[in-house]
């Protein structure tokens, strides 16, 4: 019992001092073991022009996290495998493109249409995985309600300094009665400035910022029906920061924000918010239970349809 103690003491103090020397520490044959599986992601919409279809294999939990948004994990997208999209008895190979580490199909070749249903087979060597997906309805945006703060900077306290405003909208729809119904919001600007190159040339450069609607909350960009169905619903203030760029000349006939609302499949739903909830700056965050909806594989076959609301600024 002494023995066993000392042990425990020890592997307290070294959790204090360095978290990476108790992680190489443990044996890795203790470790449960686990086979490489080929990862599929891909999301169709009818408002696409390209469908885009990313392959690759999963990386083991230990030796780094894999961000799947930033696309900075170990995770190497595979040109070799053979993938088939296929709907309504038409079927047609999605060739490689070098250029985007994707395979790409231009929708001309497969049109997406709302209501139908699409399937997909990846096949590389001797594995071979499947999904399918179906275009949900698309839902119309209503009204954009906008309103404006003054931003707030460590100029503020300068009584000279007159601050821009922080531009506010939020997204107003009509859920769709008598089913379940997933969403997601979001949103950017654009504009293009005209930016000094030398004392006597200038520049006109495209400047695009994301409208966050997670400002208070990490989710705050998706909502269901589920206890609200068929209601008028609004969504969480998208915000577009007053310092977007304060300091330069804007074209003005360029300025322009875009929203959209997506009306989405569950699975679509279920794998993003589980991707966006896990916390990846955590050291010591449990390991979280991505949702897969490929057969004999991970990652994501989904269907979306999009609705859009441009705000000229």
């Amino acid at each position: 019992m002494k023995h066993l103690f000392s042990i425990l003491i020890a592997t307290i103090s070294i959790s204090f001092f360095s978290c990476e020397t108790l992680v190489n520490d443990v044996n890795p044959n203790r470790l449960p073991q686990s086979t490489n599986k080929l990862v599929v992601h891909g999301y169709l919409s009818p408002q696409d022009t390209v469908i885009l279809i990313n392959v690759y294999y999963s990386s083991q939990l230990i030796g780094g996290i894999q961000d799947l948004y930033l696309g900075n994990g170990p995770a190497v997208s595979l040109g070799d495998a053979s993938v088939t999209l296929s709907n309504q008895g038409k079927s047609v190979v999605v060739p490689f493109d070098s250029k985007s580490g994707k395979y790409s199909l231009k929708t001309t070749v497969m049109p997406i249409l709302e209501g139908q249903t699409y399937q997909l087979k990846v096949v590389r060597n001797s594995e071979s995985v499947e999904s399918s997906c179906t275009v949900p309805k698309a839902v119309a945006i209503q009204e954009i309600k906008q309103d404006s703060v003054q931003s707030t900077s460590i100029f503020s306290s300068d009584p000279k300094f007159i601050p821009p405003k922080d531009y506010l909208y939020r997204i107003v729809w009509q859920d769709i009665p008598g089913q379940p119904n997933y969403y997601r919001v979001g949103g950017y600007a654009y504009q293009v400035e005209r930016i000094p190159a030398s004392t006597d040339r200038f520049e006109e450069r495209p400047n695009i910022v994301q409208l966050s609607f997670r400002e208070n909350n990490r989710l705050g960009d998706f909502l269901s029906d589920e206890r609200t169905d068929g209601s008028v619903f609004i969504s969480n203030t998208g915000k577009l920061p007053g310092y977007f760029s304060y300091n330069r000349t804007i074209v003005s006939s360029t300025r322009r924000v875009e929203l959209f609302l997506l009306s989405c499949e569950k699975t679509y739903y279920d794998y993003h918010r589980a991707v966006q909830t896990f916390d990846r700056n955590n050291p010591f965050a449990e390991p979280s239970l991505i949702p897969s909806n490929i057969k004999n594989g991970l990652g994501c076959f989904a269907a979306y349809n999009r609705s859009t609301f441009i705000v000229k600024k």
